[in-house]
């Protein structure tokens, strides 16, 4: 038994790796390679062990060699060989039990729409799958590398799925890499589909048109299911490997 527990986690952490590594391709497809900047985890298990990549590399250089794993302790960040602002992924863990994923990324139209100070709306049907999931924090506190900061955006973020950081960029969690990859895709194509119709005059998103709540409620439930993100997440690994 207990030889195929360990041969059944060893597998479970491979699935994760190679899940970590295509999200990251995914990511750099989609526009939102942050350089040395960004960060995509994932929790092994319900453990306090994660596993992130090595500090300094940017999205499109992760590779199953360059993951790296480490615990809430972020004793790796201080080797660095993880980002110290790892902290505030391990003070989201620790406040959601259900986040198995945590994505940050600056992409330029997120960051252009943050600035608007116009408030998140699904403009696409895709995007209802945050309805009533995105928060928003509008204070600066500088660079993030202690849990205090985690916390606060923890707070901020409630049981959402989106934080959308003001002239930052965004926090996407899920309860697996697939769902926080294809929300922070999601949530990147919405920023710039409402970005082009403010510009084109303005911008007018579902409940503007008066669709009932339950109906959104109803889309965002569908697109939420593990079939769905899975296919989603398989068409989009498709589109990265090809880039």
């Amino acid at each position: 038994m207990g030889e195929r527990w360990r041969q059944d986690a060893l597998g479970a952490q491979q699935q994760l790796t190679e899940d970590l590594v295509t999200g990251f391709a995914i990511l750099d497809a989609d526009g939102q390679n942050s350089g040395i900047a960004g960060h995509l985890t994932a929790r092994i298990a319900d453990s306090e062990q994660l596993l992130g990549h090595h500090y300094g590399l940017a999205f499109d250089e992760v590779d199953a060699a360059a993951v790296r794993q480490t615990d809430f302790s972020l004793q790796a960040a201080k080797d660095g060989l993880v980002s110290p602002s790892l902290a505030f992924h391990v003070a989201l863990y620790k406040a959601r039990p259900d986040i198995g994923a945590i994505v940050h990324s600056h992409p330029d139209q997120v960051i252009a729409f943050s600035a608007t100070g116009v408030r998140f709306q699904p403009v696409y049907q895709s995007a209802l799958m945050l309805h009533g999931r995105v928060a928003h924090y509008d204070a600066y506190d500088g660079i993030i590398e202690d849990e205090a900061l985690g916390q606060k955006f923890a707070e901020q973020l409630a049981d959402g799925q989106i934080l959308l950081l003001k002239n930052h960029g965004l926090i996407a969690v899920g309860r697996s890499v697939r769902h926080a990859v294809c929300a922070a895709v999601i949530f990147h194509q919405n920023c710039r589909i409402h970005l082009q119709a403010m510009t084109a005059g303005g911008a007018s998103g579902f409940a503007d048109a008066g669709e009932a709540t339950d109906q959104l409620e109803q889309a965002a439930a569908f697109l939420n299911q593990d079939r769905i993100i899975d296919m989603r997440w398989d068409q989009l690994a498709r589109q990265a490997a090809q880039k």
